[in-house]
């Protein structure tokens, strides 16, 4: 008989197999490694970070949320399937007299919301869910204004705004590195004021940054693979961007500028897919058209009555850098994204080109409002829907220090760090208000520099702005 194989060969013979067959398939089961995953790490760590802010403070015990602007923008919803009252008056519905309206009035007297409905829209769904729980509980009253309905409110917009940090991931690694992408994005959000109209006011900014957020996703997801229907999609984005702030049309032209000045055959020349967005954008904004219709005999109606645009006079200056409401003052990182637009044009010119045509556009229909610093907020918040240009080029900051030796980059990962830190801290001033509404001057910005109490002469050191003067380019 033949005598048995020894154990050693037995082993040889399965490492051997192994090696040769089982090994390659667990080669392609590996997960990725961290390296690959960080800008997935990081944005998981944002979504965890502001889900548990968010259940820690419980703003919607200490703060009315459904207030001021908010009230203007969500009050499409509870008129429409609660009270069956579109105008809004407080002798007919004394709910309405309790809320900060700003309706307007035509030549005949009729009422109609200053305010357009396209935000109402993105609340809806989360609407919904508020009435819900106001309908099972005993406690609190189906009214539209009850502390289910503002938990929902502010959970809308988390979400939005959570959605759109993922799809600005992904932008963010069509030119960058998991590296450089995921820094950026935690700079671009817990950088600037965007947590507290996250976590605390549910305005129009963070909706708005969602849409523009998905507009330049899509758009890179077509010039990779053009396909017709993607129009539909554009033209539903464009649309909503829009009816809720029409001055953010603005951001339109990003994609429409690349696509024209391509080199003759280098793009996509779908011009289909332009019919078909222009066609569901008109479709979009309609139900605006009927409700101005219906209230005031007029298709077109410019809401705002006396408040307007001084073109031929913006303030950029104070809308950058002053004390009351700047831009870079209150999002101290972006003064990194300064160099970054110089590395984006290095690597990407026309995105750069554009991004900073649009962003200065924008910049300039934004601080030629009558109110430039748009009356009570934290910053400079019209323009939070165009961080993602920003967050564009820090990423390409980012992409840079890459390059350089390690001390240089620990050196800027202090920087931006404190710039980080000192911002969430300004979010944090402002929301228990030590940062003054629309009063903040050069002493008390100082003052109350990384205080988180009153100093003594707080109110000796508040300038409020004049309105009545500002109506008239006078402040």
């Amino acid at each position: 008989s033949r005598r048995p194989p020894k154990v050693s060969w037995w082993w040889k013979g399965i490492f051997r197999k192994c090696s040769s067959d089982r090994l390659p398939a667990m080669r392609r089961l590996r997960l990725p490694s961290l390296k690959t995953q960080v800008d997935i790490l990081l944005y998981r760590l944002l979504v965890v970070t502001c889900l548990g802010v968010m259940v820690y403070a419980q703003v919607w015990k200490e703060k009315p949320v459904i207030d001021w602007d908010v009230t203007i923008y969500y009050s499409y919803l509870p008129a429409t399937f609660l009270y069956e009252e579109f105008q809004f008056d407080p002798q007919r519905n004394p709910e309405w007299a309790k809320r900060h309206f700003f309706w307007q009035k035509t030549k005949s007297g009729k009422e109609y919301q200053k305010m357009t409905a396209g935000l109402a829209v993105l609340y809806a769904p989360f609407f919904g869910l508020g009435h819900l729980g106001a309908s099972l509980s005993p406690t609190w009253p189906e009214d539209g204004f009850s502390l289910p309905y503002r938990m929902a409110l502010l959970l809308s917009s988390l979400f939005y705004v959570l959605w759109g940090l993922h799809l600005l991931r992904l932008v963010l690694r069509h030119f960058f590195a998991p590296g450089p992408a995921g820094l950026a994005l935690v700079a671009i959000f817990a950088g600037t004021n965007l947590p507290y109209y996250t976590m605390v006011e549910p305005m129009s900014h963070g909706y708005s940054f969602m849409l523009v957020c998905a507009l330049l996703w899509a758009y890179l997801r077509f010039w990779k693979k053009p396909a017709w229907p993607w129009g539909g999609l554009f033209g539903l984005l464009a649309g909503l961007i829009v009816w809720i702030r029409p001055t953010n049309g603005v951001v339109l032209l990003l994609p429409m500028l690349h696509w024209l000045f391509q080199p003759v055959g280098a793009g996509p020349t779908h011009w289909r897919t332009l019919a078909l967005s222009v066609g569901v954008a008109f479709l979009t904004v309609f139900p605006q058209l009927l409700y101005w219709h219906s209230t005031t005999g007029q298709w077109l109606v410019y809401s705002y009555g006396e408040q307007g645009f001084f073109w031929g006079d913006p303030e950029l200056w104070k809308g950058f850098f002053s004390y009351r409401k700047g831009w870079f003052t209150y999002a101290p990182i972006l003064w990194l994204a300064l160099p970054g637009w110089l590395f984006w044009a290095r690597t990407h010119p026309r995105w750069a080109g554009v991004g900073l045509l649009v962003l200065a556009l924008a910049s300039y229909v934004t601080f030629s409002w009558w109110s430039w610093w748009y009356g009570g907020g934290y910053g400079a918040r019209p323009l939070i829907e165009f961080l993602p240009l920003m967050a564009l080029a820090l990423g390409a900051l980012f992409q840079y220090l890459r390059g350089l030796r390690p001390l240089w980059q620990g050196l800027a990962f202090v920087l931006g760090l404190y710039l980080v830190s000192w911002s969430v801290f300004m979010n944090k001033q402002y929301y228990f208000g030590i940062i003054h509404y629309d009063g903040m001057t050069r002493e008390l910005f100082w003052a109350q520099f990384w205080k988180d109490d009153y100093v003594k002469n707080y109110d000796a050191l508040v300038d409020r702005p004049d309105y009545e003067a500002a109506l008239k380019n006078q402040e």
